[in-house]
């Protein structure tokens, strides 16, 4: 086998972004990346890769042996989508092209780094990452580990898993590779593949935006989910279920990092799109920016006034808290037994808490200062799942009834009633 290892394929540019695309041996794929929890945030000044301290990327074990047991079992066994890498300059020794095939030489510490790690030793870098399909490389190394362990083992299919073995090895697998990008590129990758085939963790996601240093609403959503979740007088201290973190199933927290962080940024951005575009907007220019009105969030965010949203959501459902003790009490041991406890509730009540700020333009974030909202319906029986479902008709039904109780004098009420009354029959 040679010692320096090549990666070939076609130039490909895509709205102002280039990436080669192009096949690769599995042999050769695994000699310059692997699967590792360990998530690269950037790299030194001598090119070496720096890891997160906090965030690690984990893969479903289930979905690995899945596939592992696939390339096994299957003798047709194929991968048509394309693993997607991200390819650092520190890692290049070369580039060159030559009748539009691009070639990079990769550098002999990429594949030190990988034999150091397959070998057991405690220090070692992982250069090339995985953007998407870490899945499918954990698959491939555990087919490769079960058929390395008992080589002369004869399948039903009368194939030997050496042979077998010797198949996976020599197998293309097709690859795209991002040269040098940021990791909130990475991280927008991510969520694009995330959005239009469904296939990844929205959680994974935002923790990736959130480890960028560039600003981006994401990154503020994350940061006040983390800071909420941790301050043990929050209303939802140890309450949001965060990406990264081990949940045996004795401990189940009712709130997903997901859930949270997509209201949050709704309140700051028009769209996932548009958020992602204010990604590349000067805080400063965000200010008086068209749509504010339906964005309460945003000035703060583009004023550097962050603490407001968080305190804005530490008091508001310190107010739920206080006039719905018990339902909002969570036996993280069990699941939610109310609508409070619940997605449903948490976004219907994030629903009517924008309709409360756009509003109360001075309304200060302090201690009691939505009491007189949601005093106006503490009488509604949240505990009852009839009335209240944890359904998506139930989260309409809630905002409506919370709605008409926040605003009994808004013009809309009449109209409000009466399709609260037809969902309430349709039930």
């Amino acid at each position: 086998m040679e010692d320096n290892i090549n990666i070939k394929g076609f130039p490909v540019y895509q709205n102002g972004q280039d990436f080669i695309i192009g096949t690769a041996k599995i042999q050769d794929l695994l000699r310059y990346t692997m699967f590792t929890e360990r998530l690269v945030v950037d790299f030194d000044d001598n090119g070496k890769p720096i890891y997160s301290e906090t965030i690690q990327r984990h893969v479903e074990t289930s979905r690995a042996n899945q596939i592992a047991d696939f390339l096994i079992n299957d003798e047709t066994a194929t991968f048509p989508t394309n693993i997607v890498l991200g390819v650092p300059l520190s890692a290049i020794e070369s580039q060159s092209v030559n009748n539009n095939i691009v070639t990079l030489s990769l550098k002999k510490e990429v594949i030190e780094g990988i034999s150091k790690a397959k070998s057991g030793e405690d220090t070692y870098d992982i250069y090339v990452t995985i953007i998407d399909g870490q899945h499918r490389i954990r698959g491939i190394e555990l087919a490769m580990e079960r058929l390395s362990k008992n080589p002369d083992h004869v399948g039903t299919d009368g194939i030997s898993y050496n042979e077998k073995l010797h198949r996976l090895f020599n197998m293309d697998i097709v690859i795209s590779c991002f040269m040098d990008k940021s990791l909130e590129y990475q991280a927008m990758i991510f969520s694009t593949i995330n959005r239009t085939q469904k296939r990844v963790s929205q959680d994974l996601v935002y923790s990736l935006f959130g480890l960028t240093e560039n600003d981006s609403p994401y990154k503020t959503a994350l940061e006040v989910c983390l800071a909420l979740n941790g301050h043990p007088k929050s209303p939802f201290y140890s309450r949001i279920k965060l990406y990264g973190n081990d949940y045996d199933g004795t401990f189940i927290p009712p709130l997903s990092q997901s859930t949270m962080i997509k209201r949050i940024v709704s309140f700051i951005s028009l769209s996932s799109k548009e958020a992602e575009n204010d990604r590349f907007r000067k805080r400063k220019e965000l200010k008086g920016y068209s749509g504010t009105k339906q964005l309460p969030f945003r000035e703060y965010y583009a004023t550097d006034n962050d603490s407001s949203i968080s305190d804005c959501l530490f008091y508001y459902f310190s107010s739920i808290r206080h006039f719905f003790p018990d339902l909002w009490r969570y036996d993280t041991k069990s699941k939610p037994t109310n609508v409070l406890q619940s997605t449903v509730g948490f976004e219907a009540l994030m629903k009517i808490l924008k309709d409360i700020l756009s509003s109360d333009n001075d309304i200060r974030f302090e201690k009691n200062a939505f009491d007189k909202y949601v005093e106006r319906f503490k009488d509604l029986q949240l505990d009852n799942t009839d009335q209240f479902p944890m359904t998506t008709k139930g989260k309409k039904i809630l905002y409506l009834s919370l709605f008409i109780r926040v605003f009994p004098d808004d013009s809309s009420v009449e109209e409000k009633q009466k399709e609260l009354e037809s969902l309430r029959r349709a039930e």
